[in-house]
């Protein structure tokens, strides 16, 4: 086991979604007001905390027995410029985001949910556009999605604005997410190599930046609309989900598969997260039975009398 801080912080996230859907299910199945709702997910979360931090602090005990002291390297100083470069990067990215007077909002009615939610003291019960009860109902697959609970949550408890948590604090959160997810991504992908991960974190953030110009790419969605489902998808849980594939910890990837599925419309459940993992197995499978088949050929022609023997 190896304990690894940026883990540690995406998956208390994907928990804490999980946990905000047990809470937010009792308000929709059993009625409960928003306010009994809200007290039953800060319960949960102070007893996921407790074990998140005694797991983390077992896990870095166990890791650093026995472990030797890490020798300095040549390029230090390299890392630390390019450290102090990606910071700085981040910090003028979420200064972007608390100080942008723009939000995407089209088709979306968040805000409206959250506030409809700390008004009304119920979940569901009132349409977030009119103000009237629901007369024709709404899809059961919609009512799931637990996100302005959690939200509603965090602006009740903490006394910040709706519109405050929703367009400010979430989308700052993402972004951090996201940079710690694709951080992830790029110790797999470069063996852990500091100086390489830092130099593809700040080419990420560029492109972040890069991709302003119009909805649906993931700079645009991060900047203007970071509260989405979608985005939170797009900029944490594939990259994160990549990450866990890649290491073979299956128990991350199945809670980027649930936490998909309590935030995103999806069919069934069954999401993008879940299409990547399926796809992942089976090409897993399919790379497997064909080394196989390589290995048995290999034995064959060691095996087998040579051409040149028999001529």
């Amino acid at each position: 086991m190896t304990f690894r801080i940026s883990d540690l912080l995406i998956r208390g996230c994907l928990i804490i979604i999980g946990l905000t859907e047990v809470a937010h299910l009792a308000g929709c199945l059993l009625g409960w007001s928003f306010l009994a709702v809200t007290e039953l997910l800060l319960a949960e979360i102070a007893v996921a905390v407790l074990v998140l931090i005694l797991s983390g602090l077992i896990a870095h005990k166990n890791s650093i027995i026995g472990k030797p002291a890490p020798e300095n390297s040549k390029t230090s100083g390299r890392q630390q410029i390019l450290t102090v470069v990606l910071v700085f990067f981040i910090l003028l990215q979420v200064l972007w985001i608390l100080t942008g007077g723009r939000v995407w909002t089209d088709g979306d009615m968040t805000l409206e949910t959250v506030n409809t939610f700390l008004k009304e003291n119920s979940i569901y019960t009132v349409d977030p556009l009119t103000g009237e009860p629901y007369t024709q109902g709404m899809s059961f697959r919609l009512k799931l999605l637990c996100l302005p609970t959690l939200y509603g949550t965090i602006s009740h408890w903490s006394g910040m604005a709706p519109e405050t948590v929703v367009y400010r604090l979430i989308p700052c959160l993402t972004l951090c997410m996201g940079y710690l997810a694709y951080g992830r991504l790029g110790a797999v992908l470069f063996d852990h190599n500091r100086e390489k991960c830092n130099i593809f974190l700040i080419i990420v953030g560029i492109l972040f930046c890069a991709g302003t110009y119009m909805p649906g790419v993931d700079g645009f969605d991060i900047f203007y609309g970071g509260f989405r489902g979608v985005t939170i998808r797009a900029a944490v849980l594939l990259p994160y989900l990549f990450s866990c594939l890649f290491e073979r910890k299956y128990l991350g990837a199945v809670l980027c598969i649930l936490a998909e599925a309590c935030m995103v419309w999806t069919l069934y459940g069954a999401g993008v997260c879940l299409l990547v993992t399926l796809a992942w197995v089976a090409l897993r499978w399919l790379w497997t039975m064909c080394s196989r088949s390589d290995h048995k050929k290999t034995q064959a022609v060691k095996t087998a009398p040579g051409e040149e023997d028999a001529e």
